[in-house]
């Protein structure tokens, strides 16, 4: 099994490596944002929206909507005739994810560390607990894949437009934060209270349980079209 991981880590770093652009974008966006606002970081912590911002990026987009894209391609029908495991196939994109946020993160840090003096080992920890933390948001993005009949460029769209206008509203005071997921997860990172603590325990349950049920259900052949 962990054979067949690393395979489809091997794959997807591969994959990663001749497409450039997303991985240059996945850190300059976030880098420009932090440019902008940088006068409001006084401490490793008050980077924590940055972090949830691509993170959740890197496992949305690289897990569930990565599955959908190869679904309509159809890439899977050949990648699963040679191994016919949706299980493995979740893990090693999972893996390629926490690898690629490792090191995007770890880019990151570097900047704001020359620019503002912040110690390496707590921001290094902050990310890497961060990291864990939004595990699992990549099953609830596998849970995508149980959508029927909508394009996967769709999905993309509107979840690019509701990520960044979430991020966006993470530096207001307005109440709509009450509604916006990745305030609660920046939240548990920096304010464990046993309130955050139970949000964070249910929602996480709830995601993974999707997630379980997207990859149990997980179909290989493109979805016809007329």
């Amino acid at each position: 099994m962990l054979n067949k991981i690393s395979a489809y880590v091997i794959l997807n770093v591969k994959s990663l490596l001749k497409d450039k652009i997303p991985f240059i974008w996945s850190i300059l966006l976030p880098l420009i944002m932090y440019v902008l606002n940088r006068e409001q970081i006084y401490k490793e912590s008050d980077l924590t929206y940055w972090w949830i911002y691509m993170i959740l990026c890197s496992y949305i987009y690289g897990v569930g909507l990565y599955a959908l894209e190869l679904k309509e391609d159809g890439s899977l029908r050949t990648i699963f005739s040679i191994d016919n495991s949706p299980v493995n196939f979740f893990l090693g994109n999972l893996m390629t994810q926490i690898v690629f946020c490792i090191i995007s993160v770890s880019l990151f840090n570097l900047v704001v560390i020359w620019e503002k003096k912040f110690s390496f080992f707590v921001i290094t920890a902050y990310s890497l607990i961060a990291i864990i933390l939004c595990i699992p948001c990549a099953f609830f993005g596998f849970g995508f894949t149980l959508i029927r009949k909508v394009h996967a460029n769709t999905i993309k769209t509107i979840f690019s437009i509701l990520i960044f206008g979430m991020f966006m509203l993470l530096n207001t005071t307005s109440n709509l934060n009450k509604y916006n997921p990745m305030f609660y997860i920046s939240k548990i990172l920096i304010d464990q209270s046993l309130y955050n603590i139970i949000l964070y325990a249910a929602a996480s349950i709830c995601s993974i349980v999707l997630g379980i049920i997207g990859i149990l259900k997980f179909n290989p052949n493109s979805n016809e079209r007329r």
